[in-house]
């Protein structure tokens, strides 16, 4: 088989336009339709992880016009917190099926664009090939990770349209888009990687230029607008301890494994095509372009997922774009049996992890935060704020008690106990002083009437760094609060009256 060309019989030119047209709006729609229903579990699970409620309480601070990085920071940019806060004010609700619905765009557009990608790159039935395995992959991972409004859907669409708009050398937009992803996240930025190498062939030096000059400008106006000191600490200098490389042991090993196997599995009717996509990597397509750009951007993902050492498995959606291109290369020299089984398979696999996400809780033992919340909120008046000792944003969101400080997570960044490690390995010792006298300084301006201690509930581990292990903080609860209830192991402080 001659594998020089990938390119597709043209269509007659007298029926291109509208025929073209036609076909690809019916694409649109069935894309459409099919993210939205293989995502319905949107609607009756009340929260898949607890990054949702993390960013509905940033979202509701903005909401009251509180400053991100003072109020509820975090370690990522601010697209995302916003997107929420947006979404909660078009629908009048924080309930998170509004975030989900804005994330199912988020998917739907990425799925579009890929469609409209392949058809470029390999010819009409392409696009459908490769719209529904992005419609199928985006979900073919565990619900809390492929269900959840999270910061990888919302980076993926302007990911996307990075790499296309490099790829037809529309070099500033390129650099715009990626800068729109890293405002996402900040891995949205390793996607430079296969634009730079696209713009540099197509434009030189010129073209590495205007990238990177469109690349900068939305960076520094973000900054320009939230205080360029807060962004620089809180999304990169401020990450040391997250990101660092002293706990690589055998359960990150272990967990790196379990991971990418998982994501192998989910989405093995695809993968099974890479082989063969590698083979072809330097062959011309129907734009006269070959696929090394998508390798490319294979390894920016792979190089984002590592980054950090900590493999959840929303980090693998960064992975769904380019091997959904390079799968559907292979497929387009392969049989139509071969197409219509992968095909199938992939929407079978997605069909059962979809279903699951009616019923499949995430791995570990999830908080009980609904009472806890219930009475916080029946015992608090609007102008009240509150501290949760440990990592279950849950409580916020759900009891609409505002935070008394901007760390809504205590256990990473005040008790270096951090996700996607074993509680064991808790470095209190290793955090920032500074980021303490920040607490002290919130929690000294706005008083907490509560706080609430999540390692009483050993909670996402929380009962490795307990209070008694903080000797000013437990002082001060000591000498100011008294214990009000314990609901469900959560121990709920109030301060005493003056």
């Amino acid at each position: 088989m001659n594998t020089s060309s990938l390119a597709t019989p043209a269509v007659t030119p007298a029926k291109l336009p509208r025929s073209r047209r036609r076909e690809f709006l019916y694409l649109v729609l069935a894309l459409i339709a099919l993210t939205v229903a293989l995502r319905l579990p949107a609607f009756f699970v009340e929260v898949f992880n607890s990054d949702e409620t993390f960013l509905a309480t940033q979202a509701e601070v903005i909401q009251a016009g509180g400053d991100l990085y003072r109020e509820a920071t975090d370690r990522k940019p601010p697209l995302v917190p916003y997107l929420y806060a947006a979404t909660f004010n078009v629908f009048d609700t924080n309930d998170l099926w509004t975030v989900r619905v804005v994330a199912m765009g988020a998917a739907a557009l990425t799925a579009i664009l890929l469609a409209l990608e392949a058809r470029r790159r390999y010819g009409e039935r392409a696009a459908w090939v490769a719209g529904l395995l992005c419609a199928f992959s985006l979900i073919a991972c565990a619900p809390q990770d492929g269900q959840a409004a999270n910061f990888e859907i919302f980076m993926l669409p302007t990911m996307t349209a990075g790499v296309l708009l490099a790829r037809r050398g529309r070099t500033a937009s390129a650099g715009v888009a990626i800068a729109l992803a890293t405002l996402a996240k900040q891995t949205g930025a390793a996607t430079l990687l296969p634009v730079l190498y696209l713009v540099a062939r197509a434009r030189g030096r010129r073209g590495i230029a205007e990238t990177l000059g469109g690349f900068g400008i939305p960076l520094v106006l973000m900054a320009l607008a939230l205080g360029p000191g807060q962004v620089l600490y809180w999304t990169v200098i401020g990450n040391g301890s997250y990101v660092g490389v002293k706990t690589i042991s055998s359960y990150v090993a272990l967990s790196f494994l379990l991971m990418t196997l998982a994501w192998i599995g989910a989405n093995l009717p695809m993968v099974i095509h890479l082989p063969k996509s590698w083979t072809l990597r330097k062959s011309i397509n129907a734009d006269g372009k070959n696929n090394i750009d998508l390798w490319i951007w294979v390894l920016s993902a792979v190089l984002s997922i590592l980054i950090g050492l900590r493999f959840f498995g929303h980090y693998y959606l960064q992975l769904v774009p380019p091997v959904v291109l390079l799968a559907t290369g292979a497929l387009m020299s392969a049989s139509k049996r071969v197409v219509t089984v992968t095909v199938v398979a992939s929407g079978i696999l997605a069909l059962i992890i979809s279903s699951a996400g009616y019923f499949l809780l995430p791995f570990g033992s999830e908080p009980k935060y609904q009472a806890v919340s219930r009475y916080l909120a029946a015992h608090s008046g609007p102008n009240d704020r509150m501290v949760v000792w440990g990592s279950v944003p849950e409580i916020y969101w759900a009891s609409g008690v505002k935070p008394a400080t901007r760390f809504l997570t205590t256990n990473t960044f005040l008790a270096g106990n951090h996700p996607g490690r074993p509680g064991s390995d808790a470095a209190p010792e290793d955090s920032d002083p500074e980021v303490w006298n920040l607490f002290f300084n919130d929690i000294t301006k706005q008083p907490p009437r509560f706080i609430v201690d999540t390692a009483t509930a050993s909670i996402r581990s929380a009962e490795w760094t307990p209070l008694s292990r903080f000797s000013r903080l437990s002082e001060l609860i000591k000498n100011k609060y008294r214990v009000a209830n314990v609901i469900d192991d959560f121990t709920v402080y109030q301060r005493r009256k003056s």
